[in-house]
């Protein structure tokens, strides 16, 4: 529930088809969007002569539509929790949206000519489109399915025109994302099974399935453009390495071959309109650039070379490829509620984000992201000196205080995966705590810091519960659903909660008993644990409310009753007190998003920020004097890259 920074000045386009400074060695790139924009998810139509676009608001993202060159700039009448991307039917017409409108995430078609979206899923959970059929009728979409076993998550193919629902691979019960071939005559899809990743065939009613990759370390880059244009060939990214690469496979015969072969992670590949090259991202030299390879295999050429981070992909043409790219910036900042006075805890001279307060509340853990997929953790002194990093290289985040706050936990792929390791506070080498193929994450410490509870793939559907011991040794599995997502626990007290998905497909919350089986905690709505009040009898809930905003709600941990709603008057709630006494929201001020405070005991309010920047991911000291939060400032732009040059030798 993070969100950037509001677009602003839709109306000023000032800036428009400006060209990057000029570098003789790569392709000239011309910005779409003006200098300080926040294009989120923009999707060009096929004839290029309209734009789709996701501008954030607190709590959820607006619906944009414009000219391709941003003219007449207009809402759509579409709010969502997600940015996922927009998908234009195959003859322009229509755009499939995610749209939170009616409740927590399903698909919603507009025309594209502007009028009234229509939902056209009702999964219980969430639902996002995959792709349309040729025939401009059916569209596949990816949804939470119920399950004897639990939920979990598959695609499944709708008539826009008819109605109803099926799944795109009748006899598949794993989880599974598919995508049909450009002809309509075969669906591939990538199976998630054990927690390994397998590429599978079958022809276009999901039947007669064939494996295309046994490795276990592949996917798809997106739910889209994994079929080459002429339906020979499927695109996928692999860790066969340790890092992702990307590679090719024949759909009928033929060996794998791999395509990029650098150290650094590649990934995203998408196929030009001619079938003849691969755009990827790549994060060699330390930051994220697009590359693009010859499909038959050859040299990478790099088509930007900056600081800037690009992402989200699309060819225009077979020698124009559009693509976000931008840089924003965060800090940490300390705020004294008795006097107002502010200090900022980290230099401006580094992109710091995602604060947590250390128990006493005299330190904060965050992370510097120094580009390329690298994001260190750091910690700094709340009353103010220099900051200390702890750990280095690699991608490091989901950390969390031990109970003494004496150690951190922390999900990481430094070692190739995404793995368990702690590290003391006070500095030193991290410790690894698991070491497999899988991926592990979400780490939570028990009630008194002697164990680590994570949630991993290894051996499951989708995610289940494991423990191990804080000083090393082997993993115990706590669980057996294959369901098990976003773990919550709190300082002092000895319960744990996870999100499941349920029978019905609906995210629900459950309390993880010490044996490891399940007692029900919310299961009314589609809801996802926030936090354990300090007393231990209330839980604090996100549920996917209508109008494309988070509902808080704080209920009993027995899951009795319904609750009490937090009423703010703001977009979106980003903070609390360990008691949910006071509580954070954001306030709009013009393109961005400020910090006010509700005292729940009084129910008094008031404005804390007036910046210019986006304010959320508050906390607070124990004595609740002080609050530590995080700002930032978003800067997407869309552009284009002319490849006519640097496509014209081959890369050979």
């Amino acid at each position: 529930m993070r969100h950037a920074v509001v677009l602003a000045g839709l109306g000023l386009l000032a800036g428009c088809g400006r060209e990057k400074p000029a570098n003789p060695a790569l392709p000239p790139v011309t910005m779409v969007s003006p200098d300080g924009a926040n294009h989120v998810t923009a999707r060009f139509s096929p004839d290029r002569k309209r734009l789709y676009w996701w501008q954030p608001t607190g709590g959820g993202f607006q619906l944009w539509t414009a000219g391709a060159d941003l003219s007449n700039p207009v809402t759509v009448p579409v709010s969502s929790l997600s940015s996922v991307r927009v998908g234009w039917s195959p003859d322009g017409s229509q755009v499939a949206v995610p749209s939170s409108n009616d409740g927590l995430l399903q698909v919603a078609i507009i025309p594209a000519a502007g009028g009234a979206p229509k939902q056209v899923t009702h999964a219980a959970g969430a639902a996002l489109g995959a792709g349309w059929y040729p025939d401009g009728d059916r569209l596949a979409y990816l949804a939470t399915a119920g399950g004897s076993g639990g939920g979990t998550f598959r695609t499944f193919v709708t008539s826009i025109s008819h109605g109803g629902s099926a799944p795109l691979i009748p006899d598949e019960r794993r989880p599974y994302i598919g995508e049909l071939s450009p002809d309509g005559s075969r669906i591939a899809y990538m199976v998630f099974d054990l927690g390994h990743f397998v590429l599978w065939v079958a022809d276009s009613t999901g039947r007669h399935p064939r494996q295309l990759t046994a490795d276990g370390f592949e996917s798809f880059a997106e739910w889209e453009n994994a079929w080459s244009p002429d339906g020979k060939e499927v695109v996928y990214e692999s860790r066969r390495t340790g890092t992702s690469d990307v590679w090719v496979v024949p759909v009928d015969s033929g060996a794998p071959r791999q395509l990029t072969h650098d150290i650094r992670n590649d990934w995203t590949p998408r196929w030009s309109p001619d079938g003849k090259w691969v755009a990827f991202l790549s994060e060699r030299g330390k930051q994220t650039d697009v590359w693009v390879v010859p499909a038959a295999g050859g040299q990478e050429l790099r088509v930007t070379d900056d600081a800037d981070v690009e992402e989200l992909m699309q060819w225009l043409s077979p020698t124009e490829l559009a693509f976000l790219t931008g840089r924003g910036q965060s800090g940490i900042w300390a705020r004294s509620l008795t006097d107002s006075s502010e200090r900022r805890l980290t230099p401006d001279s580094i992109r710091a984000a995602n604060p947590r307060l250390s128990p006493d509340g005299k330190q904060v853990v965050f992370n510097v992201d120094r580009g390329g997929g690298v994001n260190d953790i750091a910690v700094a002194l709340v009353n103010g000196g220099p900051m200390r990093t702890l750990v280095q290289g690699g991608n490091n985040g989901d950390y969390h205080w031990s109970p003494d706050g004496a150690h951190l936990v922390f999900a990481s792929d430094r070692g190739g995966s995404n793995d368990i390791w702690m590290v003391d506070a006070a500095g030193g080498e991290p410790r690894q705590l698991t070491n497999w193929p899988s991926s592990e994450g979400d780490p939570q410490w028990n009630v008194d810091g002697s164990a680590i509870w994570f949630l991993s793939d290894r051996d499951t559907r989708l995610g289940d519960i494991w423990k191990v011991s804080a000083a090393g040794g082997a993993p115990a599995r706590v669980t057996h659903s294959g369901a098990i997502s976003n773990l919550k626990t709190t300082r002092g007290r000895p319960e744990l909660f996870a999100t499941v998905f349920g029978a019905s497909g609906q995210y629900e919350i459950a309390q993880v008993k010490p044996d490891g089986s399940l007692l029900p905690t919310w299961q009314r709505t589609n809801a996802f644990p926030v936090d354990l009040l300090a007393g231990g009898d209330s839980l604090a809930v996100a549920e996917g409310g209508k109008g494309g905003h988070w509902q808080f709600r704080i209920i009993p941990v027995t899951g009795r009753g319904e609750g009490q709603i937090v009423t703010i008057p703001g977009t979106n709630i980003t903070g609390a007190s360990a008691d949910w006494s006071l509580v954070t929201y954001q306030i709009a001020n013009g393109a961005v998003h400020n910090l006010g405070l509700l005292n729940r005991k009084d129910g008094t309010t008031r404005r804390l920020t007036t910046s210019s920047f986006d304010e959320e991911l508050a906390s607070f000291t124990p004595n609740g004097q002080t609050m530590v939060f995080q700002r930032s400032r978003s800067v997407r732009r869309i552009a284009i890259a002319d490849l006519n040059k640097l496509l014209a030798g081959g890369g050979k």
